[in-house]
């Protein structure tokens, strides 16, 4: 027979959603306020440990000259090259993008990142943005990859399968510019009810036209062996971006082992999502309502 710790610490790790937490600790004839304590020390997403490899895309307006001032003091690691979707730099790369408009149009993609370090890495990358006076318009968008190398393609399948059931919530906290039918660089999936019965990379790209602008693309595994998410609008804010960076990936990690059959319609309802995390894209809904 388990313990009463057992039985605390599995309820914890669950993927399930809070409220359904503070049920089952109830059961266990824990008080209210031991149960608020536990649940409140779960991690946030600046400190949660990330099993999952990711790489960001940051489209914005900088000047080469800035980034090498900003860059002189935070000690950024950079390069400026050719438009190319080569993998294996080690440092941030700022390449042409088409899709960009304004006076200096540039894209800044990560090397692939991991954990505390990999936060640190992208902060720097972001302060340095920001020192320089990068600015984001309509046109900029946040593409963020998730490794995908160690999953399934059953796995990988539900991945897509799940965020179609979780689009239109994730629409609540997107710029109005990144919501259905309103970008076509990152074309909804809402419309393409069969990923619902996807079963493989193969499936879903046969769903989706091998068409990777939508707002899951469904090539980037073949190229990468990640999933990319594109809906993000264009940001260098390091808390927007980070909490944005742990959904996908919890999202991709939780996954591997659950397939949704209903539309998400509460954060709350979201199992992989800390109180933290919960708290933040409550807030994002109500400021872009």
């Amino acid at each position: 027979m388990k313990t009463l710790k057992e039985q605390v610490n599995e309820i914890k790790s669950a993927t399930i959603s809070r409220n359904a937490k503070k049920s089952a600790l109830a059961k266990l004839g824990i008080t209210p306020y031991e149960i608020s304590l536990m649940l409140e020390s779960e991690p946030t997403a600046a400190t949660a440990r990330t099993a999952f490899t990711f790489g960001v895309e940051i489209e914005c307006n900088v000047a080469r000259g800035s980034i090498r001032e900003a860059a002189s003091v935070t000690g950024m690691n950079y390069e400026y090259e050719g438009y190319n979707h080569r993998d294996g730099h080690s440092y941030f790369k700022f390449t042409t993008d088409g899709s960009v408009t304004g006076s200096n149009p540039i894209e800044c993609v990560s090397p692939v990142l991991r954990g505390s370090h990999g936060k640190s890495s992208l902060k720097c990358a972001i302060d340095t943005l920001n020192r320089a006076g990068a600015t984001v318009n309509r046109s900029c968008g946040l593409h963020v990859h998730i490794g995908a190398q160690n999953l399934t393609q059953q796995q990988c399948a539900n991945v897509f399968n799940n965020y179609f059931y979780l689009e239109s919530l994730i629409d609540s906290f997107m710029a109005p510019s990144r919501r259905r039918d309103n970008n076509p660089y990152c074309r909804s999936l809402a419309d393409h009810s069969a990923l619902t019965g996807c079963e493989s990379m193969a499936d879903v790209k046969t769903v989706l036209d091998y068409d990777r602008y939508h707002k899951v693309n469904p090539m980037a595994y073949d190229r990468h062996r990640t999933i990319e998410f594109r809906q993000h609008q264009g940001s260098t804010d390091y808390k927007k971006i980070l909490n944005w960076v742990m959904f996908c990936g919890k999202l991709v990690d939780w996954s591997k082992k659950n397939r949704l059959t209903a539309n998400v319609t509460s954060i709350d309802d979201i199992p992989f999502l800390t109180p933290a995390e919960k708290k933040f894209f409550n807030n994002r809904i109500a400021t872009l309502a």
